[in-house]
């Protein structure tokens, strides 16, 4: 029996110092990949510095040219939106670990609503991409905690880099990402509305406390730190006539905060030139889109 606890102690302790040798191996990997997600992540976290910054899911990732509007705000602007279902849960983490660095003057944060509503496939899974920075700042730790990712991330180093191993590969074997359009992605391509019948997307789903809690823990950040916060809802192809925005507006109203909804925007909407898919524009649209929204913004960034 005691040669077996030893034989067992010795197997926990090279196990233990192999996963912090090959977690900080992997890490040096993951700070120098350019495969987008993890490249605009270490950007927003470690290198972001301009004043504005646009935030949420695919929809601000594809929408939002920094050069135009900069040009426009004259002052430095950053795409740090993010492909797939980034929710409330997630970006209320990123929020957490930029201001621990930095505090830009204006958040810019395109709502959606899975950022309000119980929909599927967006829970707190969604800020799994975030364990690579377990312990960065006690907020990105909180929802870590409660997605049941944290605890793992202490217990093995390499577990937060799970699933990534060939996206650092492919990162670092070839470059994938230009730092030169600030966070921004194109999207190339039209909707072709002759293959596609695309009608308005609806979401016939109840209202989540939890998501709510944090979109407004996400607005008292930035209170707290004194970022103007402006809450904005982007075209989409095919629209109709919606409560669907009763919640943000309602608590940009509670909070005395902007909420700028462009769902129907004159110009963009229904023209199929503008968009890549159903919802989301395509490279022509979002500098078309970018040039209108940089002159409603102009009003609210002095």
């Amino acid at each position: 029996m005691k040669k077996f606890l030893q034989r067992l102690l010795i197997i926990i302790v090279i196990t233990f110092v192999a996963d912090r040798a090959l977690s900080y191996v992997v890490n040096v990997f993951y700070k120098t990949t350019t495969t987008t997600n993890e490249h605009k992540l270490i950007a927003v976290t470690y290198k972001m510095t301009d004043p504005v910054v646009f935030m949420g899911s695919s929809r601000a990732h594809h929408h939002y040219v920094p050069s135009i509007i900069s040009d426009t705000l004259k002052k430095g602007v950053y795409n740090a939106g993010l492909w797939g279902m980034r929710n409330i849960y997630f970006q209320y983490g990123l929020l957490s670990n930029i201001l621990e660095r930095y505090t830009p003057e204006t958040i810019c944060l395109e709502i959606h609503p899975t950022d309000y509503l119980e929909t599927p496939f967006s829970t707190t899974e969604a800020v799994g991409p975030l364990t690579p920075f377990i312990g960065y700042s006690p907020g990105c730790d909180t929802v870590l905690k409660q997605a049941g990712f944290y605890y793992k991330g202490e217990v093995s180093h390499l577990y937060r880099y799970n699933g990534e191993f060939a996206n650092l590969l492919a990162g670092n074997l070839s470059k994938r990402t230009s730092d030169a359009d600030k966070g921004y992605k194109a999207l190339y391509g039209k909707l072709d509305t002759a293959i596609v019948a695309v009608k308005p997307e609806k979401f016939p789903f109840p209202v989540s406390k939890d998501k709510l809690k944090y979109l407004q823990a996400f607005i008292d950040k930035c209170k707290e730190k004194k970022i103007q916060l402006i809450l904005i809802y982007s075209p989409m192809y095919a629209v109709e006539k919606t409560n669907l925005f009763q919640v943000p507006d309602s608590i940009a109203k509670k909070n005395n905060i902007p909420f700028i909804n462009n769902y129907q925007q004159a110009g963009i909407t229904g023209d199929s030139h503008n968009f890549f898919d159903f919802g989301h524009l395509n490279d022509e649209g979002a500098k078309k889109y970018s040039a209108l929204i940089a002159s409603e913004l102009k009003p609210y960034i002095k």
